[in-house]
């Protein structure tokens, strides 16, 4: 049990919980420990997170509409952030990587490991595998159906490395239990995302957070007739056509 003298509660240090114990928060206000934190490249969104960005050796979770509605952009800067030489694992992506693209974005300071099991069960297996070496600088993680009992053993895994943890789950998992510190509901909008928060150190998040990956530019003149088709425009994933032989 732990005992505090009155003189220690009156004193004026000891009013802020973080100086008792970094793993204290008020719960009217978003966790300030000295966390080991990655800037997530969006303003708006370091501003609703604990500590200003993402959590290293932790459970992140990201819950999808569909895949391939802006995660990897949400996640890019970050990624470029992290130290170099250390590999990224993506275990069990819904899309082989595109390699070109690794290095269009600047990652390919970053060996890319691409694991693929066939099993939720293996793909959970090689994440834990993953975080026990902790020898990768990120490890993304595509998995549905998890158990409350598989998520805290990740978590307790993760939070023996120093290893950014993003595990991506279907949006409908969004509303079970998860052990994950940090939740997030992405959907798609016009440039880029909102981001629900449903789960963080700290109170609760009223409002969705959009992120813009690419700005609208100023219209055009009104006396120009003409209309640029330079233009950024937010790509969804779609199916492709099956090849004919």
């Amino acid at each position: 049990m732990l005992k505090v003298s009155m003189n220690a509660i009156r004193s004026p240090a000891l009013l802020h919980p973080e100086q008792i114990h970094p793993a204290l928060w008020r719960g009217s206000q978003l966790a300030q420990a000295r966390l080991n934190t990655i800037s997530t490249g969006f303003d708006r969104l370091n501003q609703e997170l604990p500590s200003q960005g993402w959590p290293l050796g932790t459970l992140i979770e990201l819950t999808l509409e569909h895949p391939g509605i802006g995660e990897m952009g949400l996640l890019r800067p970050a990624l470029a952030r992290l130290e170099c030489g250390r590999s990224i694992a993506l275990v069990r992506p819904p899309y082989p990587p595109h390699f070109q693209c690794w290095a269009n974005w600047q990652l390919d300071a970053h060996p890319l490991l691409w694991i693929n099991p066939k099993t939720t069960y293996d793909a959970l297996w090689a994440s834990e595998q993953v975080l026990k070496a902790n020898t990768c600088a990120a490890l993304l993680c595509w998995a549905s159906g998890m158990r409350p009992g598989a998520l805290r053993r990740l978590h307790l895994a993760a939070r023996q490395s120093d290893i950014l943890f993003v595990l991506l789950r279907p949006q409908p998992e969004a509303g079970q239990a998860s052990a994950a510190p940090l939740r997030l509901s992405l959907r798609p909008i016009n440039q880029g995302l909102e981001i629900s928060i449903i789960k963080r150190h700290g109170p609760s998040c009223a409002h969705p957070v959009p992120v813009i990956f690419y700005p609208m530019r100023p219209k055009a003149a009104a006396h120009n007739p003409y209309v640029s088709v330079d233009q950024y425009l937010f790509a969804y994933t779609q199916p492709r056509p099956a090849l004919s032989t």
